[in-house]
């Protein structure tokens, strides 16, 4: 689908990460937040959209998680990694073990409240999900005569949005009705309307979604996709739980609010609606006329709840305008101030006023109904929790002052713990909130323009839906720096090569007795000298397990894993660490490290990689897939097929009970080495990482011809490739040409100097030997400048180390595994 990488996402020959102007600039939070300095004022960034890239993979990231915030926001912030107790509530997980110069710092390196806000709240989501299904889009008719469910009203508020005056607008617009296929189940067919201009250049443009108030439908909010649609957005509109499409009569949302009091087998108060919006985004990141980075949403009144939840929960929604939409669930039971709420669709108290034997509704009826419907609602997802996760996005909260639906007094607390939140960040300019003097429950034209914004300056983004549409990549155009586009770029490489998409899915599968190599093994004595807790009982606590995760279809897609640890009498969350082996052995070779780092209190995890271990029918399995790969150019064997895997192996470590999502660690050997520092890349989950004689350059080993070693641990393909190509030797042209085949982007866009900075601020410690041939100590010199510059900017220079261990060639030794061990201690524990 993806098979080609637009030019424009390519990254820039040196990155856009310039020096800070002074030293409050450097004062900035662990996200990372550079703010490009072009020739012109910074301009603001925008959350980076790779976490949510990551959920087409494989579901949404159960831990975010994702990750980030755009031109230079650190990409743990996409996973919701962010300051602890920023916004009080849940128990904030372990930051790293670094020295912080502000509060905001303090913040980065924690996968805190945040994060696991998004872990909690996705849960919640899926607990009432029919059975899960691949996303499908169909095609359908549009709509005549949308089915409301109440009075209409006028809609001269949206008619008022700003409108471009385009004399053949008509004929140039583009619409679009498609049927999103979100779960089984009539309810899991979203209805979705597109609106957008025919345009001579092809490019990907901003996005926003545009979500109706109760009782109305995608039809309703025409005014709005019209008038963006003329200014050069892709518009989406769809039709909430139970009402336009989805809808049979006029009293459908009524009633289901009904039933799920009396079954609480569904979630139709806002919840069901914000699961469709991560599918949705899904949807939006995969089309090709639309960039990931730019999505943005908005909505009035319910559907300004779904803005706001939405975007809490799914990173991928960069920009949020919710319209007198954002209240205080708890507060208003506190202070009873619910009744406008509650008035809004009252047969559903009613009914519960009735079961619960009560005279009249209070708030004990409120409450319950609320924890019944809406899991969560007047409590860990309420405003003071979920307000605050969005930064540092841009957020604009536009209230009336006298609405008794979304009182000001409940928002005091919200709107103090965001203002803090987005000052952390060193972004206080990306958080608004209006609340219109003399307006009650109503939309009013003057929010309307607010939401439309405007531009100020060639190189300044403007928070509120004004996306910037005329600057080169260069001067970071798209609102996204190149680490962003990095990550969608590679994602889509990763992509292009797979076999269908299937569920993640886990089997139970036996131990290996007899595991399968394909070369000579040598000896485990660097990995046996790992430190170890002296435990007597050790074998009886271990706990062994071997599964077998689906990550896509075909033989290739069954991925053995094999998990180790420890019995522990507490339950709680431990750390987890992914081992990867070397070409041609597996992941039993990784025992002696599993176990070490099980008996001192870790989860430890090792895979056969592709065409490796389990995955291999004989001695030349692998040596054989390099080959059909350069003939065929349908797999990519070499690291990036692994790599995709990796990403739904962190699909499902971060749904265990046992693993905290925000301390999953990753490191390998030589090969295993190579896919972790790619892996970590792509995926955030992968919070502390460490390449064990892998890093190297590939594009930089082509042009100095030290391209010799790489080649011979993998000849038969490099054979091959020059009888193909007509040469007596193999040379730099033929190399080039086969990592280009069976790798692409590996010596160019994906490269070291690219993929290597792209992990910070996360702690990286990459250990090489002084006079590897394999891995080139001055190939290196850039990737590592580079690395050493994004962790300075990033305020945390001690979060990266490069060791190159004079006189050691290619073989990891027993002080680099002390080094990894030290490493991990520090960071995860």
């Amino acid at each position: 689908m993806y098979a080609q990488i637009r030019r424009d996402m390519l990254p820039p020959v040196e990155r856009a990460r310039p020096p800070p102007a002074d030293a409050e600039v450097v004062r900035r939070s662990s996200w990372r937040v550079l703010r490009s300095r072009i020739g012109k004022p910074r301009r603001k960034v925008q959350e980076e959209q790779r976490i949510m890239l990551i959920s087409q993979v494989g579901g949404f990231l159960a831990c975010a998680p994702p990750v980030s915030v755009g031109a230079h926001v650190q990409r743990s912030a996409l996973l919701g990694y962010k300051c602890a107790g920023v916004h009080g509530g849940g128990r904030p997980a372990r930051p790293y073990r670094c020295r912080m110069e502000t509060a905001a710092a303090a913040a980065a390196t924690c996968a805190d409240a945040d994060g696991k806000l998004r872990a909690n709240f996705l849960q919640v989501l899926r607990s009432r999900r029919t059975a899960e299904v691949n996303l499908l889009v169909e095609k359908v008719e549009p709509i005549t005569d949308p089915m409301y469910q109440g009075s209409t009203g006028s809609r001269e508020v949206m008619e008022s949005c700003p409108k471009k005056d385009i004399k053949d607008f008509k004929e140039r617009l583009i619409e679009e009705k498609l049927m999103l296929i979100t779960e089984a189940g009539e309810q899991g067919r979203l209805p979705v309307l597109i609106l957008s201009l025919k345009e001579n250049k092809q490019e990907k443009r901003p996005a926003i979604v545009f979500l109706h108030s109760s009782y109305k439908t995608k039809e309703w909010v025409r005014p709005l996709l019209e008038a963006y649609a003329s200014r050069g957005y892709i518009t989406v509109a769809i039709d909430s739980r139970y009402h336009g499409e989805r809808a049979k009569n006029v009293t459908t949302y009524r009633d289901e609010l009904v039933s799920a009091w009396k079954n609480g087998d569904t979630m139709p108060f806002l919840f069901d609606t914000v699961w469709d919006l991560i599918k949705l985004g899904d949807y939006l990141t995969r089309r090709e006329d639309i960039d990931p980075a730019r999505i943005g949403i908005t909505g009035e009144s319910l559907g300004g709840m779904h803005a706001w939840l939405a975007a809490a929960v799914d990173t991928r929604y960069s920009v949020v305008v919710p319209i007198i939409g954002v209240q205080g669930f708890r507060w208003a039971i506190d202070n009873d101030k619910w009744q406008a709420r509650v008035d809004s669709i009252k047969p559903l108290f009613e009914e519960a006023c009735k079961d619960l034997a009560k005279n009249v509704i209070d708030k004990e009826v409120v409450e319950k109904v609320w924890d019944r419907i809406a899991p969560g609602l007047a409590s860990e997802f309420d405003s003071p929790y979920t307000i605050p996760a969005i930064a540092p996005r841009p957020l604009l909260i536009l209230n009336g002052a006298e609405d008794p639906r979304c009182p000001l007094a409940g928002l005091d607390n919200p709107v103090s713990r965001a203002d803090k939140a987005y000052r952390e960040a060193c972004l206080s300019e990306n958080f608004k909130f209006i609340a219109e003097p003399g307006i009650g429950h109503q939309m009013t034209s003057s929010m309307v323009k607010a939401a439309r914004g405007r531009k100020r300056g060639i190189d300044r983004f403007c928070v509120w839906f004004s996306f910037p549409s005329d600057m080169s990549i260069e001067t970071a155009a798209t609102c996204v720096d190149a680490d962003s586009m990095l990550g969608a770029a590679f994602l889509r490489a990763l992509r292009s090569r797979r076999t269908a998409e299937v569920n993640l899915s886990v089997e139970k599968a036996k131990p290996v007795t007899d595991p399968m190599f394909q070369g000579p093994t040598c000896t485990r004595e660097a990995m046996e000298s790992c430190p170890k807790e002296d435990i007597k009982d050790f074998q009886e606590r271990l706990i062994e397990e071997n599964l077998m995760l689906l990550t896509e279809t075909g033989e290739q897609g069954r991925l053995p894993v094999l998990i180790l640890s420890l019995k522990e009498s507490k339950q709680e969350k431990r750390p987890a660490i992914v081992f990867l082996h070397s070409s041609y052995k597996n992941k039993e070779w990784m025992r002696p490290f599993l176990e070490a780092y099980a008996s001192r209190g870790y989860i430890a995890v090792a895979i056969d990689s592709r065409y490796h271990g389990e995955r291999a029918q004989t001695v030349t399995t692998y040596r054989d897939a390099l080959v059909s790969a350069w003939k065929n150019g349908d797999t990519m064997p070499f690291l990036f097929d692994t790599v995709w895997d990796l990403i739904k192996l962190g699909d499902y470590l971060t749904q265990r009970d046992d693993i905290d999502p925000a301390r999953i660690g990753i490191t390998g050997v030589s090969l295993g080495g190579m896919i972790s520092w790619f892996a970590a890349a792509v995926d955030i989950r992968y919070s502390v990482v460490v390449p064990i004689i892998g890093a190297q350059g590939f594009r930089w080993a082509i042009d100095n011809d030290k391209w010799q070693a790489r080649v011979g641990s993998i000849k038969p393909v490099f054979e091959e490739a020059r009888e193909d190509l007509g040469k007596y030797a193999i040379d730099k042209e033929v190399v080039e040409k086969v990592w280009d085949r069976i790798a692409p982007g590996l010596a160019s866009e994906f490269d070291s100097p690219y993929t290597i900075p792209v992990i910070a601020p996360r702690p990286l410690l990459i250990l090489n030997g002084a006079e590897d041939p394999m891995c080139p100590l001055a190939g290196l010199d850039t990737p590592v400048s580079r690395a050493v510059k994004a962790y300075r900017e990033a305020g945390l220079p001690e979060n990266f180390k490069f060791i190159a261990e004079p006189g050691v060639r290619h073989r990891m030794t027993p002080s680099m595994v002390k080094a990894a061990s030290d490493w991990f201690d520090r960071f995860l524990k």
